[in-house]
């Protein structure tokens, strides 16, 4: 069982009076019905250690996880005491509370700390693929900023949305923004959340479509229009599909070399997230539907 096991929740239990003896064996809480408490089989050894640590000292404490009933979840209590003629005597106090929350607060640690890595490996790569692929230094600055502009606003949009995810509409429609597009967009779909994970890849796949439709796409042209729909598919297992839908008189064409993102939609999308992506260049627009798997936990769905 972790550090602050979820299912030990509940009221603190009233402080206990304890005895052992000097080599912590025999370990008793003197109250009524003593026999149904238990100590948690993967806390021997570390007590243990305590135990001998504490020999010859005036003072001992651990913290131990203590089954009072059978039928109970494991509780963290403080064990605190001093030697007298026969071992060891003093009060455990309830900290369950106080361990959830450290426990809490490390899994956060490691998450931040997991995100900020993997942020970092995106800018990277971001960085050296931008370079790779830009003619010129003005070029590579724009596309750069661009992107990671992108990033930062996907990192604000996980930060803010913690264990709930990303709400799918709200990337989409932050990155329209970022280019200002106004009346000549319609999107809409089901509440769709995704994790961390999800959110960094889509937030780049909707940058890059997006500008790429202002650059070079139907959005290019003052008749251009552009719809985006998504919807889930249940069978045979749940799938996310968004359609991007470029629309204009005079269709841009297929692009003249593969770029960042052309690699990043045919590429690293089925790498990272296991998407599939299906680009279509006719002669009224640009078509893009991606198919992203929604197992748990991945994702989660509320009807629109």
């Amino acid at each position: 069982m972790p550090l602050g096991d979820p299912a030990a929740a509940a009221d603190p239990i009233a402080p206990l009076a304890w005895h052992a003896a000097a080599d912590g064996a025999a370990l008793r809480f003197l109250r009524a019905a003593d026999d149904a408490i238990s100590v948690h089989p993967d806390d021997y050894d570390r007590l243990g250690a305590q135990w001998r640590r504490a020999a010859g000292l005036a003072l001992f404490s651990a913290d131990v996880r203590v089954r009072l009933a059978p039928a109970e979840a494991y509780r963290w209590l403080r064990l605190s005491g001093v030697p007298d003629a026969d071992g060891w005597q003093g009060v455990a106090v309830d900290v369950t509370d106080l361990c959830d929350g450290l426990a809490s607060e490390r899994r956060r640690r490691y998450t931040l700390h997991h995100r900020v890595r993997n942020t970092l490996a995106i800018i990277r790569s971001i960085a050296r693929r931008t370079a790779e692929t830009s003619e010129t230094i003005d070029d590579y600055r724009y596309r750069f900023d661009g992107r990671l502009a992108a990033v930062a606003r996907t990192q604000s949009q996980i930060m803010g949305a913690g264990d709930r995810g990303v709400d799918l509409e709200t990337l989409l429609v932050d990155a329209l923004l970022a280019h200002q597009l106004g009346g000549r967009v319609d999107y809409g779909g089901p509440e769709v959340r995704l994790p961390p994970q999800l959110a960094e890849q889509f937030g780049l796949a909707l940058h890059e479509l997006t500008d790429n439709a202002v650059q070079h796409g139907a959005l290019s042209r003052d008749d251009g229009t552009l719809a985006v729909r998504w919807t889930v598919e249940e069978a045979p297992d749940a799938q996310l599909r968004l359609d991007w839908n470029e629309t204009s008189r005079d269709g841009a064409g297929p692009p003249a070399r593969e770029g960042f993102g052309l690699e990043l939609l045919t590429r690293a999308l089925a790498y990272e997230i296991d998407a599939e992506v299906t680009l279509t260049f006719g002669a009224r627009g640009m078509t893009c539907r991606i198919r992203l798997p929604l197992a748990a936990p991945h994702a989660s769905i509320k009807p629109a």
